[in-house]
């Protein structure tokens, strides 16, 4: 027996549009409305359980991401009236994509680029973003950082093969995704027949590092093990604030996204407006503690897919890109 959400002009629609105003200061992203026409009836069909998704921001933090999460779902489960359950942390963000494009998961916290693939797919779309605490926006820059003293002084000469480059990872949005991709559109890479991440660095590089993480990417600089590091910008204030002065940003190649919300396009529209109005009652004081523990979050505003926009035009200038991700799966 199906059940009518009925979403009127009241107390939640003013908060809804005033997350959607705040929204359009922090990124841009007033052009996604949160709330069917007023007075307008959606239906609720029968559904057993809603399940979430979240990436973990290293692999070492699967179980404290898990934890935060079951607070949240907690919270949804009492706003949603059904059982929320958490699709399994550990999987990683591969099978993350595969459960959203088989219909096994109903909303999600992603990361810039797995979000642009299965938005660009068709399987989901972005609904809210975080609002970063470093910065306070929905977004941040990707960033090559060289030592002080390095003789890298452009673009050019960084990719003529005699310098050792540090990323995050091979599929990195901020590591890997937005400087390669950027280089390849604005014609500094040529790419090839039968390329992938690695292929492509061995022609522009020396020999390429892959640190894990922000800290450890810039780390191999700073100690003199590789030449370039591509991270977020804010990485040697953040991380190394003792050290900054030994090192010299050498490009910035536009926005990474915070994480996108996206919910799951198979998703009805009546849960989809009761998800969504549920996770803006996070932003209330009472509860925003629930979503700060989850990735530091200082709130959550309306979005839609541009959201995610730069990240997207970089991936599309990388075709092996998902082939790669969903190949490492477990």
């Amino acid at each position: 027996m199906s059940q009518d959400l009925r979403l009127k002009t009241n107390n939640l629609t003013i908060i809804i549009l005033s997350a959607l105003l705040i929204g359009g200061i922090f990124g841009g992203l007033i052009t996604f409305s949160l709330t069917p026409d007023q007075g307008q009836d959606f239906d609720l069909p029968p559904k057993d359980v809603f399940t979430m998704g979240f990436i973990p921001e290293n692999a070492e933090d699967v179980d404290t991401v898990t934890t935060n999460a079951q607070a949240l779902t907690a919270f949804l489960q009492d706003k949603l009236g059904i059982p929320v359950e958490i699709y399994p942390v550990s999987n990683g963000y591969e099978n993350l994509i595969l459960a959203l494009q088989n219909n096994q998961v109903d909303a999600a916290f992603l990361d810039g680029t797995p979000a642009s693939l299965v938005v660009e797919s068709g399987n989901a779309e972005v609904v809210m973003a975080e609002i970063r605490s470093a910065n306070n926006a929905t977004f941040y820059n990707a960033a090559a950082w060289v030592r002080a003293n390095s003789t890298i002084d452009s673009l050019s000469t960084m990719l003529n093969g005699n310098y050792i480059s540090s990323h995050t990872s091979a599929t990195g949005t901020a590591g890997t995704v937005m400087p390669l991709g950027t280089l390849i559109d604005e014609g500094f890479i040529e790419t090839q027949a039968n390329d992938d991440t690695e292929s492509v660095c061995a022609r522009y590089f020396s020999n390429s590092i892959f640190g894990g993480s922000y800290g450890g990417a810039l780390l191999r600089v700073l100690d003199g093990e590789a030449d370039v590091a591509f991270v977020r910008d804010t990485t040697p204030m953040d991380l190394f604030p003792e050290r900054q002065d030994e090192l010299r940003m050498l490009h910035v190649f536009g926005s990474v996204p915070s994480h996108p919300l996206v919910v799951n396009t198979a998703l009805a529209d009546g849960w989809k407006y009761k998800f969504v109005n549920a996770m803006l009652e996070l932003n209330n004081p009472e509860n925003i503690e629930i979503l700060k523990n989850l990735y530091g979050a200082n709130g959550l505003v309306g979005a839609n897919n541009l959201h995610i926009q730069d990240v997207s035009d970089a991936v599309k200038s990388l075709p092996w890109l998902e082939e790669t991700i969903l190949a490492d799966r477990g």
